[in-house]
């Protein structure tokens, strides 16, 4: 009964459960992008939904599936699945709400896109590849449309986050962001449920040095009976990830006081392709000064950002078209694995996500936070009406010096770099951590070290790559992970970790092979 009761004082009153605009203060060094800053905040009886989907792809309508391929070696072209005149790009995504909301408390509409010119061509010539630029790229990007369910399309002017192509480290490719508030579109639905449609997001078509990559996101919180009330927050801002540490701290929540801490996070980033490893996304432990990578059956410690889109560990397929790659575009909502409270502490007060890559460079646009938050903290915050939220957003800006040389320009050549990989050997961090890192534990198989050369959703597929390995002379087999149902494609199950890292080393030398890794299960 006090529940319900805490409930009732949230659904009636929450004066928009604190949703505030913040302020960041702007370093000057932040040349590569915009600093993050808190959109709204909310305390409240709820929970969030996150869908989306890329724009462009190599058809037009028909699923891209090839896990393999990336946008830098596809021609791209416009995603336009609605058949209609008035668009030259749309996509389609299937929101799923459950039957207890009460309201839409927060909607938010974002789009993305490399948009240097409006198509690119590519040529080689000798060891270069030669990029050509046709057609202005317009002025306007913050227009687009956007259909609800069971309406026509309505015009959306956004708010532009971020150009690049007023940047000269990103005029090449000339990334952007927009974003929307939505609430009141859903807000007026009956039931909000349904098919998402948002069409006229401009993107470079054909060829972009370094590739072109295009999509589009809808971040909903909503009001529901849930057993603990929650701190949901929002940030925007436009970060190039590359070779120091995106951190991202949240504060102004505190967690139960006592049993399992349950959070959960949504990011999304353009350019995260899926064959280029070594990207991560980290929180820091509780009470130590140090980060854990994240992961789940969809993504990897050492390969987060992999061109999909995902609900825990299952690719969100309700979309149309329901691409298994999306080809640079990334949009992902995770579970915090908070093991025996190890990451995120009861009463604790803040945590900080840090986000870092050794290989390509990927853009971060968007993250949220959220965790069960105590009841006592929550009665504290409704019914202190004078509270002022404060919540600040740690950035740690990555600093490029511009080079003079990378000025506007329709034509560029980029070095075409064959593939290398170079070992690192058994002395390396890479190898110690493997030493050092838990084992998964994994049931129906043998405790030990598994060289995996790919997973798949469908057994039809695993069954043909393990057939192709066993035709090139590999002991290959496969084991079903339950925990996702996902295929693991495997050359070596080797007691010692020495073995399984010097034949995934030599097999990482062949690009055919170069997404091999190791799954370490069943030692613990």
């Amino acid at each position: 009964m006090k529940r319900l009761t805490l409930f009732f004082i949230c659904y009636i009153s929450v004066y928009n459960v604190f949703a505030q605009e913040q302020k960041t203060i702007v370093d000057s060094t932040f040349i590569d992008g915009v600093p993050f800053k808190s959109v709204n905040e909310f305390y409240i009886f709820g929970d969030v939904a996150v869908i989306g989907n890329n724009i462009l792809s190599k058809d037009s309508k028909k699923p891209f599936n090839d896990r393999l391929e990336d946008n830098d070696n596809i021609k791209m072209k416009y995603v336009d699945i609605d058949d209609n005149p008035e668009t030259f790009s749309s996509s389609q995504a299937t929101l799923k709400l459950p039957n207890d909301v009460k309201k839409i408390a927060y909607a938010g509409l974002y789009w993305t896109a490399t948009y240097a010119y409006e198509k690119g061509t590519r040529k080689s010539q000798k060891e270069n590849y030669i990029y050509r630029g046709n057609g202005k790229r317009s002025p306007v990007l913050n227009q687009i449309q956007f259909k609800i369910p069971d309406q026509d399309y309505k015009s959306i002017t956004g708010q532009v986050i971020y150009d690049g192509s007023t940047n000269t480290t990103h005029v090449i490719n000339s990334p952007y962001v927009c974003y929307a508030d939505v609430t009141n579109m859903l807000q007026e639905l009956n039931n909000a449920s349904g098919d998402y449609t948002v069409a006229n997001v401009k993107a470079t078509e054909g060829f972009l040095s370094g590739g072109s990559a295009a999509g589009w996101m809808l971040y909903v919180i909503y009001q529901s009976p849930t057993d603990n009330p929650k701190y949901i927050s929002t940030y925007n801002g436009f970060a190039l990830v590359n070779h120091k540490p995106v951190d991202i701290r949240f504060k102004n929540f505190k967690s139960v006081n006592q049993g399992d801490v349950k959070t959960s996070i949504v990011v999304s980033a353009l350019e995260g392709d899926n064959n280029l490893q070594y990207d991560q996304c980290a929180i820091i432990k509780a009470n130590k000064n140090e980060f854990q990578s994240l992961s789940n059956g969809a993504r990897y410690q050492q390969n987060f950002f992999n061109s999909t889109i995902t609900n825990n560990s299952i690719i969100n397929r309700d979309r149309l078209p329901n691409s298994e790659n999306t080809l640079g575009f990334d949009i992902a909502q995770l579970d915090i694995p908070n093991y025996n409270n190890s990451l995120i502490n009861n009463s604790i007060s803040e945590t900080t996500l840090r986000l870092n890559t050794q290989s390509d460079r990927y853009y971060l646009y968007f993250t949220a936070f959220q965790t069960e938050i105590s009841q006592t903290y929550f009665n504290d915050v409704v019914q202190d009406n004078t509270k002022t939220a404060t919540t600040q957003v740690s950035v740690a800006p990555e600093i490029i010096r511009s080079n003079p040389e990378t000025q506007p320009s329709y034509n560029t050549i980029e070095k075409r770099k064959p593939y290398q990989y170079t070992k690192k050997g058994l002395n390396s961090k890479s190898f110690n951590y493997l030493k050092r890192k838990k084992s998964t534990v994994v049931i129906g198989i043998e405790g030990g070290y598994y060289v995996v050369t790919n997973v798949f959703s469908d057994a039809t597929k695993a069954s043909r790559w393990t057939a192709n390995l066993i035709k090139k002379g590999f002991d290959a087999d496969v084991f079903v992970n339950p925990k996702n149902n996902w295929n693991y494609v495997y050359v070596l199950r080797s007691d010692t970790a020495e073995d399984a890292f010097k034949l995934m080393e030599e097999l990482k030398t062949n690009y055919r092979y170069r997404d091999t890794w190791i799954f370490k299960a069943n030692l613990d």
